[in-house]
């Protein structure tokens, strides 16, 4: 599936992710579309596929780099995450402006924040009102990554400062419990 995954990558990188086919992919796999479909039911979950194993990458790259001693605060994680985009030819081009519905459509699936929420707080109760407040932080953070790499700041000293100031506080603030409205 790896194979498969690159091949996506490649196809997305030369014609558009938002134009690229099933078609495009097999050919750039070498392999038919009967082959692409058994892994793949469709463009959107290929979308998906690519967006979650990359962010598996990234994520396991900022780990390492915490590990070797790299600053891990998640003003630091939130940017790393970031740059790890921007310099990834096959991930940047997600976020040229003709493919941006794509990511914008693939950041609402409840499929990947489902996937992130679990991957923030495995061991919480999904029906617990603690998990539904994780999750809707993690929907939060994901609009706002999006809103970063579709529209950067005029530098990255800029982009830390507006993440540090406006959106850490609100990820790691006490939740505002919900008014009922009666």
């Amino acid at each position: 599936m790896d194979d498969l995954l690159d091949a996506a990558g490649r196809a997305f990188a030369e014609v558009g992710v938002a134009h690229a086919t099933m078609i495009d992919v097999a050919r750039v796999a070498g392999c038919s579309r009967a082959t692409l479909y058994r892994y793949f039911p469709n463009r959107e979950a290929l979308h998906l596929g690519f967006v979650h194993r990359a962010t598996l990458r990234i994520t396991a790259g900022l780990a390492e780099a915490r590990d070797a001693g790299a600053p891990d605060s998640l003003t630091d994680r939130i940017m790393g995450g970031i740059a790890a985009v921007r310099s990834d030819p096959l991930l940047s081009v997600w976020f040229e402006p003709e493919n941006m519905a794509v990511p914008i459509a693939v950041s609402q699936s409840s499929d990947l924040l489902q996937a992130m929420t679990e991957g923030l707080v495995g061991e919480l109760d999904p029906e617990s009102q603690e998990y539904e407040e994780i999750e809707r932080r993690g929907a939060w953070l994901l609009r706002c990554i999006v809103s970063f790499l579709a529209m950067p700041a005029e530098n990255e000293e800029v982009e830390r400062a507006m993440i540090d100031s406006f959106l850490v506080p609100l990820l790691v603030s006490e939740p505002v419990l919900q008014r009922s409205h009666t």
